[in-house]
């Protein structure tokens, strides 16, 4: 059983970011209202928004270049992956959110409709479930034929600690990224 171990350029990219999104939310609010609509039901948006507060994050407060285009932004990673990057085949990867993005996005969301949103509870949600894996297209359709792709477990109820159970239940094996720039 795989175990998410946490580092501390993690804990201050992650730490940032939650106060970004709170008052990148906030701005939307006042903005332009019509758009917070999209920002509370599109994964995609809010996936958006959490990707570019860490990247600026990690750039400003750890001289590290979060690129989700590289090998680097990605916790995890397959063997067959990595063996991919060093033969320099990266059109082959897929992006995987470890944790189903659906799931803690909503949480996310949540608590951003608060009057007076919880930065540390946000930190928390990002901490706990943001992070991603590359692995190869091959290893990407046994999520699909598991019917894995938006769900956790297939048949009961997740418990929102086995953070790697689809990969488990797959047989895709994770192993720590060595490019990982969060160390």
């Amino acid at each position: 059983m795989m175990i998410k171990n946490i580092t501390s350029a993690e804990k201050s990219a992650y730490k940032k970011a939650a106060k970004w999104l709170i008052r990148n939310y906030n701005a939307i609010k006042l903005m332009d209202p019509e758009s917070v609509h999209t920002f509370q039901n599109s994964t995609n948006f809010i996936q958006g928004f959490v990707y570019r507060c860490l990247k600026f994050s990690a750039r400003e407060d750890l001289n590290v270049n979060y690129d989700w285009n590289g090998i680097g932004a990605h916790k995890y990673i397959t063997l067959a992956a990595l063996e991919m990057n060093d033969a320099k085949k990266k059109a082959s990867f897929i992006k995987e959110h470890v944790v189903c993005k659906n799931i803690y996005f909503k949480d996310i969301i949540k608590e951003l409709k608060k009057e007076l949103p919880d930065e540390d509870k946000i930190y928390n949600i990002l901490l706990k479930y943001y992070f991603t894996a590359l692995i190869t297209k091959e290893e990407d359709k046994k999520l699909d034929e598991k019917g894995l792709r938006r769900v956790m477990c297939v048949g009961e109820e997740w418990d929102k600690e086995s953070l790697f159970v689809r990969y488990e239940t797959t047989g895709i094996q994770l192993m720590e990224n060595p490019h990982y720039v969060l160390r």
